[in-house]
């Protein structure tokens, strides 16, 4: 159906946009404009979306596992590099690419970001950001509508030796309230809570 065509380009799309550049970090804006407003038209007419086919009404358990950033347009996730930000301050730092995994448990839910940096000599330096998070379905504050919001609240950052609490690290925030725009079995479109043309696609992996 068209919902599949939809996908189908968003994901070509951005499959040809992250050649060599992963999560397209790099690319141009019109190029950024694009990837939107296929994004924007699948979130809204997909009949697969279960965001609008579940009115809102997600459990924590509908996005437990391993998902990967595919894309992101976010400012500030450019700026840093990555979510960490250690691929702009490596010399030779290049973000390679960060997964999101997440577990639903009666008690709490745990979250752990894994950013993977290549840095010079063929070496890579992976950080983890481990933290809570939680689902909840709100009116949004622009629209009215219900929306889902994820927010997370990191807890400590860490690559090799080195362990820091995440409240010192400013470019983790980025993802901290993020609102749910699409999901289907394998693909969830995330954007900014006040400023919804900031988006985060991932596919899952496991």
């Amino acid at each position: 159906g068209g919902s599949e065509k939809l996908k189908i380009s968003l994901l070509g799309k951005i499959d040809s946009l992250s050649m060599g550049d992963p999560v397209a970090l790099n690319c141009e804006d019109d190029a950024l404009d694009e990837v939107l407003e296929i994004a924007n038209e699948l979130c809204e007419t997909s009949t697969t979306n279960l965001v609008k086919t579940s009115l809102s009404n997600l459990r924590p358990s509908d996005i437990e596992g391993e998902w990967q950033l595919l894309y992101t347009n976010s400012g500030m996730f450019r700026f840093n590099q990555g979510l960490t930000g250690l691929a702009s301050t490596m010399p030779n730092g290049k973000f390679n690419k960060l997964t999101q995994s997440l577990k639903a448990r009666n008690y709490a839910n745990d979250c752990v970001y894994e950013e993977i940096v290549d840095v010079v000599g063929g070496q890579e330096v992976v950080a983890t950001v481990d933290g809570d998070w939680a689902m909840k379905s709100n009116p949004s504050l622009l629209t009215g509508e219900p929306t889902v919001t994820m927010s997370v609240e990191p807890g400590t950052v860490k690559y090799g030796p080195t362990s820091t609490k995440a409240d010192h690290w400013k470019s983790v925030r980025c993802m901290n309230q993020l609102d749910m725009s699409f999901l289907d079995q394998d693909l969830r479109i995330m954007r900014g809570n006040t400023s919804t043309d900031t988006i985060f696609i991932f596919r899952k992996i496991s």
